[in-house]
C-alpha cells in the first residue's frame, strides 16, 4: 500500500471504533524524509490523497516530535472518552493491563501541548496526554500508533470503572518495564516486520 492507502485505512479504523475519537482527529506518517498529515477536519471514514498534506518543510509540533524520535514514525492523536475524563480530572494512567504494559509503558502523563514536553513524554512511554484534551501515541509505523491508542483507552476505562470497586491494581515497575523490553525486542520485531511488508 501507497501512504495514500495507509493512512485511509488506518483513519478508516479509527472511525469505525465503537467510541467517538473527537472532532479533530490527526494521523502523522513519516515517509521516505517527508512527513504526512491528514488535514484539519478530513473524513476519517473516506480518506482521500486531497487530504492529506506533506508538512515537512512546516513547523508543526507533532512533525517536530517524531524528528526527535528517530525509531518512531507514525503518530496518532484523538480525544476518546475515557481518556478525556482523565485529562479532565488531571489523571495520570498507571498500567494495569499487560497489553500497556508491554505496548505503552509502565504510565502515560499529562503535559503541555508542546514540542519538547510531548517527545520528553513519548520518549518514555508510546503515549502521552495533552492538556488540552488529546491523547497523542507513536510507533514505529502507523499500526502500532494505532493499537497504542486503543490499548490507551482501554486501559483508561478498566482503571475508571475498577475505582468504584477499590481500584484496580498496578503493574509493577519492575514488571512493566521488562514486559516492555521483551515485548520491544520480540513480539513486536516480526510483527513490524509484516506490517512493513503488507504496508509498503
Amino acid at each position: 500500500m501507497d501512504r495514500v492507502e495507509t493512512i485511509a485505512k488506518y483513519a478508516a479504523m479509527m472511525a469505525n471504533l465503537e467510541y467517538s475519537i473527537g472532532e479533530e482527529p490527526k494521523i502523522f506518517m513519516v515517509q521516505e524524509d517527508h512527513c504526512y498529515a491528514t488535514a484539519t477536519g478530513a473524513d476519517f471514514s473516506n480518506i482521500t490523497e486531497s487530504d492529506i498534506e506533506d508538512l515537512t518543510y512546516y513547523d508543526v509540533i507533532e512533525g517536530e516530535v517524531l524528528e526527535e524520535l528517530p525509531e518512531m514514525e507514525a503518530l496518532v492523536i484523538a480525544q476518546p472518552p475515557y481518556l478525556g475524563i482523565c485529562i479532565a480530572a488531571n489523571r495520570e494512567i498507571p498500567a494495569v493491563l499487560d497489553d500497556m504494559a508491554q505496548i505503552i509503558g509502565q504510565r502515560v502523563c499529562i503535559v503541555a501541548h508542546e514540542k519538547k514536553a510531548i517527545a520528553h513524554a513519548l520518549s518514555k512511554a508510546a503515549g502521552v496526554m495533552t492538556k488540552d484534551g488529546y491523547v497523542i501515541t507513536c510507533g514505529r509505523n502507523l499500526y502500532e500508533a494505532y493499537v497504542a491508542m486503543t490499548v490507551l483507552e482501554k486501559n483508561a476505562e478498566v482503571t475508571l470503572k475498577a475505582a468504584v470497586l477499590g481500584g484496580a491494581k498496578e503493574i509493577s515497575s519492575f514488571d512493566a518495564k521488562l514486559m516492555r523490553e521483551v515485548y520491544k525486542k520480540k513480539y513486536s520485531k516480526a510483527e513490524k516486520e509484516h506490517k512493513d511488508e503488507c504496508e509498503g
